[in-house]
């Protein structure tokens, strides 16, 4: 409005004009307010319709003849996917939660069915199959819903492969955890410059809630892991190759070559897990590593022009210190002292860091203008 009023005081623009401006921008708001608002309504919704379906299929799943349960599932999901179909054109909201919830149960539906036919407990080929219905989603409706779906499904049948094999009890965990995180820096990577896709955003969001707890596990999860039989040096080469490659593979169908970042990543990642956390050297070496990991996701974001990865990056480093002085420097000091430490560490420490998000997240904006 400040900018409208210097305009007109110019007279770029008449007073009309701007009166019509300002009308228009303000219809603007209140249907975009309206449209996030039927967004949380129908994700939120759709969660509860999902949890639901779940339930009832569950609860009453024993009372249900053999052919009544494969019923009960084919009309549950064509039911879902059949009112998406019919609410596209005047609803797309609802439209794509329906396709969603569908997808769901898809999901249930097929792991129920196998139950039902007695397959294994740990069934790696329901994730395939549940993964093919997420992709055949893609390609008929080009929703992001579906594409998150897919993202979730591929990596976590793989996973469920290795736990399902041989290797599972021969190798620790390292190269599936290797594997989950780079599929997360992975999506990290998929919105940039030119590549601003509501699904790009999508993969970028479900990659960063995923990161941080795979990051926390990396160093941890296999050192105490236990190996009942040895894997042949080809095995896991293999295994390693697949860890790394794959998602570097995705990532660089992302975004090409602006998906490099994943390379030094990956390096970050297999160091980490090299050092694990047997002694308080090793411990600094790698939240030395997670700092320069987390200060490079700040810089990451910054050059790109994505708030995302800066916000992600200033949580990183201020769980980096606070674990840090919890797991190193709090019991040095005492209980009294390291309690006022720690009240000093988040009080300034917060205070410090926000400035820095702000600032560079004001810088993020003003450069996408």
């Amino acid at each position: 409005q400040q900018r409208l009023e210097r305009w007109r005081a110019a007279g770029l623009l008449d007073g009309t004009t701007v009166a019509r401006i300002l009308e228009w921008e303000a219809q603007q708001a209140d249907v975009s307010h309206r449209s996030r608002f039927s967004r949380f309504a129908f994700a939120f919704g759709g969660l509860l319709l999902a949890a639901g379906i779940l339930l009832f299929v569950a609860a009453n799943w024993d009372q249900l003849s053999p052919v009544g349960r494969l019923v009960l599932l084919a009309a549950t999901i064509a039911g879902l996917h059949a009112s998406g179909a019919l609410a596209r054109s005047r609803l797309p909201a609802l439209s794509t939660t329906l396709h969603a919830v569908g997808t769901a149960a898809l999901g249930g539906g097929i792991f129920l069915a196998g139950q039902q036919f007695n397959l294994a407990v740990h069934w790696p080929e329901g994730f395939l199959l549940w993964g093919l219905g997420a992709l055949a989603g893609v390609l008929l409706l080009r929703d992001w819903p579906q594409a998150v779906w897919l993202a979730l499904l591929g990596p976590a049948w793989l996973v469920a492969e290795w736990g399902a094999s041989d290797l599972a009890g021969a190798t620790s965990s390292a190269p599936a955890l290797v594997f989950v995180f780079l599929f997360c820096v992975a999506y990290l990577a998929a919105p940039g410059p030119g590549n601003d896709s509501r699904w790009r955003h999508a993969l970028a969001v479900l990659g960063a809630v995923i990161t941080v707890p795979v990051a926390f596990m990396l160093p941890v999860v296999p050192a105490i892991a236990a190996r009942t039989i040895d894997a042949s040096a080809g095995a896991l080469a293999v295994l390693w190759a697949i860890a790394l490659g794959l998602p570097l593979l995705v990532g660089f169908w992302l975004r090409g070559r602006g998906a490099w970042p994943m390379l030094v990543a990956a390096a970050c990642a297999v160091l980490v897990v090299l050092v694990g956390t047997g002694s308080r050297n090793d411990l600094l070496v790698v939240h030395l590593l997670y700092a320069a990991l987390a200060v490079g996701l700040v810089w990451w974001g910054v050059r790109e022009q994505h708030r995302l990865r800066v916000n992600l990056g200033v949580l990183a480093f201020a769980l980096n210190v606070l674990v840090f002085y919890y797991g190193s420097l709090f019991d040095r000091f005492g209980r009294s002292l390291g309690l006022i430490g720690l009240g000093l560490l988040f009080v300034v420490g917060g205070w410090w860091l926000e400035r820095v998000r702000r600032r560079l997240v004001r810088q993020v904006e003003e450069a996408r203008r």
